[in-house]
């Protein structure tokens, strides 16, 4: 609901199936389904038989904020209502996160190259100052006053065992391959193509992606931008894919396709948090 009401769900969005978000949340199919149904009932999507859920249309754009924010808030009411929960407890709760003031993104992984990518993304996308630490509480109590915490999907579990319970969690999406490699695809086999990182998980990742596009593996290169003289006979490759951080080591001269790994869906979600924390 929020998603759509602050515009990052759009008009004729169309919804994930039952059964895809049933999967993804680890939630039966009917408990998705009776959240879906509970939308439509609310005005914010539409089930179109046999093609899905939709987001639906605004009415009207200049339909009031107030009445918009009602319909986030009535039920949630109820809801707490429903489940025995104090009007007393219930405006604490509210007040506790409404006073909260983050003023930055803490981006937490174990890897120290992958985390130089991400920050590298977010910061000339985010106006919020964005950070990095590892996954140790050590390294992640600093930031617990003022922070909102992201991390990949496969890390999302073990982190939320180790934060606090109030504090905020995202898991960034990763930028879809298609959509980079589009405009490239088919991809001559017998072109010599240069992958350069200095993430591993950016170089295996690669490997098998263009291998599946039917490139020649005797026509691959992949460097660690990490070991000495990693860009040594580079200028002789066709093309250089990279991540953004590696983009800044190579020669303008040298063509390259710059894959950026965090989705347009993440940006605009930790850009919805910035709006909503706007003074």
């Amino acid at each position: 609901m929020l998603a759509i009401a602050s515009g990052e769900l759009i008009p004729g969005k169309r919804l994930p199936s039952t059964r895809a978000l049933a999967k993804r949340l680890r939630l039966t199919v009917n408990t998705v389904s009776a959240a879906y149904h509970q939308l439509e009932m609310l005005g914010w999507v539409e089930s179109i038989r046999g093609s899905g859920v939709y987001v639906r249309a605004r009415q009207s754009e200049s339909e009031p904020q107030a009445d918009i924010l009602d319909r986030l808030i009535v039920p949630f009411v109820r809801s707490a209502r429903s489940g025995g929960f104090s009007a007393e407890a219930l405006r604490d709760r509210v007040n506790h996160w409404l006073a909260m003031r983050p003023r930055r993104f803490v981006f937490v992984h174990p890897e120290p190259e992958l985390r130089a990518i991400i920050v590298h993304e977010l910061r000339s996308a985010m106006s919020w100052t964005i950070e990095d630490c590892g996954t140790h509480r050590t390294s992640i109590a600093p930031y617990l006053a003022d922070s909102v915490f992201i991390t990949v999907p496969s890390k999302q579990r073990t982190l939320r065992a180790v934060l606090p319970s109030d504090a905020e969690l995202i898991a960034l999406e990763a930028r879809p391959v298609d959509q980079v490699l589009r405009g490239y695809l088919p991809i001559s086999a017998k072109l010599l193509i240069a992958v350069a990182s200095g993430w591993r998980g950016f170089l295996e990742i690669a490997r098998t992606v263009l291998t599946a596009a039917g490139c020649d593996a005797e026509f691959l290169l992949f460097r660690d931008t990490n070991a000495n003289g990693w860009d040594r006979g580079l200028e002789t490759a066709s093309v250089v894919i990279c991540d953004a951080v590696t983009a800044q080591l190579i020669p303008n001269r040298w063509r390259t396709i710059v894959f950026p790994l965090v989705s347009d869906a993440s940006i605009a979600r930790l850009k919805s948090f910035e709006r909503f924390y706007c003074d």
